[in-house]
């Protein structure tokens, strides 16, 4: 286990930069709907993505309206999700291997 750490948190931060990055797939599972679930049972309504939103909107926006810079706002919070994970995930995989390294010498 301790040899595959590096490999398994590669599998994770590849697994969530998927997950952000599906779009498709996703609006047709999760419903696509519109409007931001409340309630008891809110886990089993339907809901629409980040990237569902930007995908199914972007085409039908005013240039430079609100909207449209809403969902260039939901576009870089995306990315910078993306960003942290990705720093997160280096920085432990370089500690990793840098103990990994103290351990071999």
């Amino acid at each position: 286990m301790p040899a595959a750490k590096t490999g398994i948190l590669t599998a994770v931060m590849l697994g969530i930069g998927r997950a952000l990055g599906e779009t498709m797939a996703v609006m047709m599972v999760t419903g696509n709907a519109p409007v931001m679930p409340s309630g008891l049972n809110a886990i089993f309504e339907p809901v629409r993505t980040m990237t569902a939103t930007i995908a199914s909107e972007m085409g039908e926006v005013a240039t430079g309206s609100q909207h449209y810079q809403v969902l260039f706002l939901i576009g870089i919070l995306l990315f910078l999700f993306s960003l942290v994970i990705n720093i997160i995930a280096s920085a432990v995989s370089t500690k990793q291997r840098k103990r990994a390294e103290r351990i071999l010498s």
